[in-house]
């Protein structure tokens, strides 16, 4: 058996094809989509067992304190206070029941999510691990949406533990898969943007690739072949178009946007070459999670004292905000919530003349809850979908906090976005050297009416179609393995 699966920014889904007719399947309940987050607990903390000849010693040192202190309070006509045998050792073994319990947490708290991964831990996907974390972000290891760093610059640990926590999200969505149509699937079609999220181009891509690929293998599939993501979509288009056309493709993800310049037909889906048909693509590492990250520094970070002033009259670092809330940054999180930042913050707060805004900077950071304010600022883009007004609650930041935030708030703190997705569409017509029939527009960014609103204002006189904005890629992805593998 064989399939198509999208490795997503927010999301995955895996899909299989029978005579160009893809079924995708289950992955969460009767979702097909899972949430690209994993959630490792960190192991239960066991205390050691009580050395009784240490605590025979503990207890004889007591004994003999005691009766030292008992006699100086002698000599100065004080009394003391006797304790028993039985009392000092029950003192004594609960003294070193804490300090066991103590260095315990002390090793698991300075213990590396990498070294977690090997210890006796156990893993939650998807919304289960989204649930877990946002209950409790210190019991345990949160990751979403890995795609967002593979094509960054790494370290080799970094590395690694991107292609363990991958591994284990595609491992089980395969057997998850798997279980739900009762076969193995061997092969699978693996979508890939354009160009990956970070700024390295060629050598980033080439890294993301590796990682994805040597992952894949790890969690158990045999051949693995990749697809670009508008291409994916635009072969899922191509099911239900009757007549040969030229389609713009666009795939507005969650962390990459992507393009292409289709030449599309029936009589065309049969080929397993559609490499002449490809007329131009054009990929940027902007997607949705940046969208997310825009409109929490330009809209929500100012009620965590962005734009304040110190009393020197200077303002507060923008950096510090942007660290904040840059959760697809893996440096920029670790600054952001390491021990240096929350004294810095701690030190602005004296020095500024709107300390309440900072101490909510100082929740976020203590809280470990710049995640959770990304999935307010996504959950308010959704929201705005279908409003023009939000009333965006943050109570787990200050009770009865709330911000209003419009879609005219939204449009214009994504405004550079909009922007880079037509810049990219008119790059790959300009490949193609033609204007296309049809605009195709899939992706969960592309459902904002604030997204469709510019793509609509810039392409006028050509008819736009809105395909399936999660399933359309997945779909495409597994149509192709249907040709390659079958």
């Amino acid at each position: 058996m064989y399939g198509g699966l999208d490795f997503g920014t927010s999301s995955c889904s895996i899909g299989i094809s029978a005579h160009d007719k893809p079924t995708l399947l289950p992955l969460e309940g009767e979702s097909v989509r899972l949430p690209s987050a994993m959630y490792t607990i960190r192991p239960s903390v066991e205390t050691e067992e009580i050395d009784e000849l240490e605590l025979k010693n503990r207890v004889n040192k007591a004994k003999i304190d005691q009766a030292r202190k008992a006699e100086a309070a002698k000599n100065k006509n004080e009394e003391i206070k006797k304790l028993s045998d039985a009392a000092i050792e029950s003192r004594e073994r609960g003294l070193m029941r804490r300090e066991s319990a103590e260095r315990a947490y002390q090793k698991y708290s300075n213990q590396s999510i990498s070294e977690a991964l090997f210890a006796n831990t156990e893993d939650y996907f998807g919304e289960e691990a989204i649930r877990l974390h946002l209950k409790d972000a210190h019991s345990g290891y949160f990751v979403k949406s890995p795609k967002s760093f593979i094509g960054s610059q790494l370290k080799r640990e970094d590395i690694e533990l991107f292609s363990e926590v991958i591994t284990r999200i595609l491992a089980h969505i395969k057997y998850t898969a798997e279980g739900k149509i009762g076969k193995e699937i061997k092969d699978v079609v693996l979508g890939r943007p354009v160009n990956f999220h970070g700024a390295r181009g060629l050598l980033g891509n080439k890294q993301a690739i590796s990682i994805l690929e040597r992952s894949a293998i790890a969690a158990g599939f045999n051949e693995i072949e990749f697809l670009m993501e508008p291409i994916a979509a635009a072969l899922d288009f191509e099911r239900h178009v009757s007549k040969e056309l030229v389609a713009l493709v666009l795939d507005a993800g969650g962390g990459t946007t992507d393009c292409s310049m289709v030449r599309l037909g029936s009589a065309r889906g049969k080929s397993e070459d559609r490499s002449k048909d490809v007329l131009g693509y054009a990929g940027d590492r902007v997607g949705g999670s940046d969208l997310d990250m825009k409109l929490a520094l330009r809209k929500i970070m100012p009620h965590f004292g962005k734009d304040s002033l110190l009393k020197s009259g200077l303002p507060v670092p923008a950096n510090l905000f942007w660290k904040a809330v840059a959760v697809n940054n893996v440096n920029a999180q670790r600054e952001f919530l390491g021990e240096n930042t929350g004294e810095e913050i701690a030190r602005y707060i004296a020095q500024s003349a709107d300390k309440n805004k900072l101490r909510r900077l100082q929740v976020l950071h203590d809280g470990k809850l710049s995640f959770r304010l990304s999935r307010s600022a996504e959950l308010a883009k959704i929201y705005l979908s279908d409003r023009d007004l939000i009333n965006l609650p943050l109570r787990y930041i200050e009770e009865d906090f709330v911000i209003p935030i419009s879609r005219a708030d939204l449009s214009d703190a994504i405004e550079r976005e909009l922007g880079t997705f037509v810049s990219l569409m008119k790059e790959a017509e300009r490949q193609a050297g033609a204007a296309p029939d049809v605009v195709y527009v899939t992706g969960g960014t592309a459902k904002s009416p604030v997204v469709e609103e510019w793509i609509r204002s810039n392409y006028r006189d050509i008819d736009l179609v809105l395909g399936d904005f999660y399933e359309s890629v997945t779909a495409g992805l597994a149509t192709w393995a249907g040709r390659i593998f079958a």
